[in-house]
């Protein structure tokens, strides 16, 4: 299969620095600004190009970006998923924060919000479950951060297993653009539909909402085959070992620290017990 390539574009350079001369001081620290600033103005085009490529032709961008992906490329993308949870928080109309999903019964959106919630990791939620006055830039930055990360370690355990073709980076990196949905689509979303329809209407919002879920888990799906160069049967069993992973470190680090909470109360009882009396 013929991959198709982005156009490939020259990095541009960074000028040495030069012996300073009379008068060429302010010269040469605006030049190396200039020369900054085109560089940063690369690698944005390039992430732009490639997320757009993620969006239109998935198995061929994430064939490219085994060639072409790098590290930097993930923390930007992360801080556009958060940027994008925090945009979605605050454009959302209030009526919708606070109505929530009817859980006294199973019903379609019950179900649909629990697949996404779940498939993804919680990673794009899209109803905020919660008071918006408790909330944090920070809290929902590690909301995010937390389980990327720890998806991306087990993920590469478990390929590792399965004789997998593409390393931490190339899994990182793959990650960081199948989010490109919710960074795309959801705060507009938010924006739009939450303050022009009324509870009655909310279907419509909903219905965007799993759209982009269920992409950005196909998207996930896609890139561990790609990557890897899996079947589809290995790419799913993959996944849901993967998602196993998960729960049972987020279940050994919730164990330790229950076992270090009670451990540090009792020593501190034990210590008031000996100071006070």
């Amino acid at each position: 299969m013929t991959a198709r390539s982005i156009p490939a574009v020259a990095t541009p350079a960074v000028p040495r620095r030069r012996v300073a001369r009379p008068g060429a001081g302010r010269a040469g620290t605006a030049a190396r600004w200039r020369a900054a600033a085109g560089r940063v103005r690369w690698y944005l085009t390039k992430w732009f190009r490639q997320m757009l490529f993620v969006l239109t032709h998935p198995t061929e961008a994430f064939w490219e970006l085994k060639r072409t992906g790098d590290w930097a490329s993930v923390a930007f993308l992360v801080f556009l998923a958060v940027m994008a949870r925090m945009l979605l928080m605050s454009f959302m109309s209030f009526h919708y924060i606070f109505q929530g999903v009817e859980r006294t019964k199973w019903n379609l959106e019950r179900v649909m919000q629990q697949f996404t919630a779940t498939m993804t990791l919680g990673m794009t939620n899209f109803i905020y479950n919660g008071n918006p006055e408790d909330t944090s830039v920070i809290q929902e930055a590690l909301r995010i951060l937390i389980p990327f990360v720890t998806w991306c370690l087990a993920h590469y355990a478990i390929a590792m297993i399965f004789y997998g073709e593409g390393g931490l980076r190339d899994i990182m990196v793959s990650a960081a653009f199948s989010l490109s949905p919710y960074i795309f689509f959801s705060w507009p979303a938010s924006l739009i539909l939450t303050n022009v329809t009324t509870l009655a209407e909310r279907s419509l919002y909903f219905s965007i909402s799993w759209l982009v879920n269920l992409w950005v888990f196909y998207l996930f799906l896609t890139h561990i085959r790609i990557i890897h160069d899996f079947t589809f049967k290995r790419t799913v069993a993959t996944y849901i070992i993967s998602l196993i992973t998960v729960i049972i470190i987020w279940s050994l680090v919730a164990l330790v620290y229950a076992l270090t909470s009670n451990t540090y109360e009792f020593f501190y009882e034990l210590f008031y017990e000996l100071t006070t009396r």
